[in-house]
């Protein structure tokens, strides 16, 4: 039977088509793999390989010009992997036996590729599967770990300083003390010194005063030289005395004033006391910008929240209620107290603790000490009051209350203990779905116990 020249020509058009698609694919497969390009085989060393496949790209000082072929396992833990590599032939008079191969990134969180830089013209052509220097790939986890110990190295040398600022003061006490008791040992003698001179000026007028009156041996004084140059004599010296007193007394406001002056010792070293201060309050502060800032970097933040970090101040009621703390594995440990044990009114009518229910607090939080340090701790607050608002700020109020204590009593990280205004719903409470006071919940990793058990949810303290 004879085919429809239409149908025939239809036909033959699609068979046409395929041929040319299939060449084209052909040859874009062939161009990538490089079939029709003369290439040439070189070798690179590696001790770890950062996740690199076999068909990875190879840039030669940037540009794309081969794949990697095949990559050979060492036979043992001291020996290294070995990567070859095929490149196009044009880019050989550049790859040099000096030339370096290391594994990158291709992008922050891309495809790995093998980059190899240019040799010098003093350096041969590197031969075929010649081998070249490979440069060991530095992947994220080592700019973490390096992060971790320039942490330690900052808190070290905080620790350092603290202790260093603490002997410093201790030494300006004791600088203080000293310089207290010598001003008082010189103000006795001051006072010592003034009295007997005045002492001695008060004998010597009361000489001259018997001489003008002609009482005693005044025709001895009058006729005799010796007794009057022994007068004068004594004059002279009292004048000195007086003289070395007042010499003494200036001498010692100048030194006190000297010490306590802007140029003496005290105002120095109180200035570079400050000034260490307010360095080292300044590395805090940059220290904790920087690494609040990578934890919500774009391209960190995916890495932190896999590792379970949070902003406390940041969880809103909802995204609480949602169950953003029970990520990473953390489980809820709730205990809840009552508001007629924790609370009473004071003259003006504002909730206060009771010494009963700071007891009950303490007993409630002694049973979480057991668990690591960097579990989140929230207090919850909740109020049945009929008004949205009230509900709002009693449960604030009374959620504060309870926290500042704990922080207080407990010496706990105030980064790692928040508040929740719950109002007064709260499914799974001991009286319903809604609670008349807080509660004290701990969010622990399942790793911090020892034996799987179920969730301590409900506990209780109503006594």
């Amino acid at each position: 039977m004879a085919i429809p020249r239409a149908r025939a020509i239809g036909v033959g058009v699609f068979v046409i088509g395929g041929v040319l698609l299939f060449s084209v694919g052909l040859f874009l497969i062939g161009d990538r793999r490089m079939f029709f390009n003369k290439t040439f085989e070189v070798r690179s060393e590696f001790s770890r390989i950062a996740g690199l496949q076999t068909g990875a790209k190879v840039r030669v000082a940037g540009l794309d010009a081969g794949e990697v072929t095949a990559i050979h396992v060492p036979t043992g833990p001291g020996r290294k992997f070995v990567i070859a590599m095929k490149l196009r032939e044009n880019v050989r008079p550049i790859v040099r036996t000096d030339s370096v191969a290391s594994i990158q990134n291709d992008g922050l969180v891309g495809n790995k590729f093998v980059q190899i830089e240019a040799g010098t013209d003093a350096a041969p052509v590197v031969a075929e599967k010649g081998s070249i220097r490979g440069e060991e790939p530095f992947d994220l986890s080592d700019l973490l770990e390096k992060m971790s110990e320039t942490i330690d190295v900052a808190n070290d040398t905080i620790a350092t300083v603290r202790t260093e600022l603490e002997e410093t003061l201790m030494s300006v006490t004791d600088t203080a003390r000293s310089a207290q008791t010598v001003v008082r040992d010189v103000s006795a003698d001051v006072r010592a010194i003034a009295a007997s001179g005045q002492k001695v000026t008060s004998d010597v007028s009361t000489i001259v005063a018997n001489l003008k009156a002609g009482r005693g041996s005044v025709g001895k004084l009058l006729t005799d030289d010796t007794l009057y140059r022994q007068v004068r004599d004594i004059s002279e010296q009292a004048q000195k005395a007086v003289a070395n007193l007042r010499e003494a007394s200036e001498k010692a406001r100048d030194a006190v004033a000297d010490f306590r002056g802007e140029g003496g010792p005290m105002k120095g070293l109180t200035g570079d006391l400050s000034q260490t201060l307010e360095y080292a309050r300044d590395a805090m502060q940059d220290l904790a910008e920087n690494t609040e800032a990578l934890k919500h970097n774009f391209f960190f933040r995916g890495y932190f929240n896999k590792r379970g970090y949070f902003d406390l101040s940041d969880v809103s009621v909802e995204q609480y209620r949602a169950g953003v703390l029970e990520q990473a594995g953390r489980v809820p440990l709730r205990i809840w107290l009552q508001a007629s044990v924790l609370f009473t009114r004071d003259a003006t009518g504002k909730e206060i603790l009771t010494d009963a229910g700071r007891g009950r607090i303490g007993s409630a939080v002694s049973m979480f000490v057991r668990y690591p340090k960097d579990s989140p701790l929230v207090i919850e607050g909740y109020a049945p009051d009929p008004a949205a608002d009230q509900q709002f700020l009693l449960s604030r109020s009374r959620a504060t209350l309870v926290r500042d204590y704990v922080v207080s009593r407990f010496g706990l990280d105030p980064g790692m203990v928040t508040v929740m205004p719950m109002g007064k719903g709260a499914a799974g409470s001991p009286s319903g779905d809604t609670w008349d006071g807080i509660a004290v919940t701990l969010f622990v990793a399942k790793t911090a116990f020892v034996e799987s058990k179920p969730v301590a949810q409900g506990l209780i303290d109503q006594r």
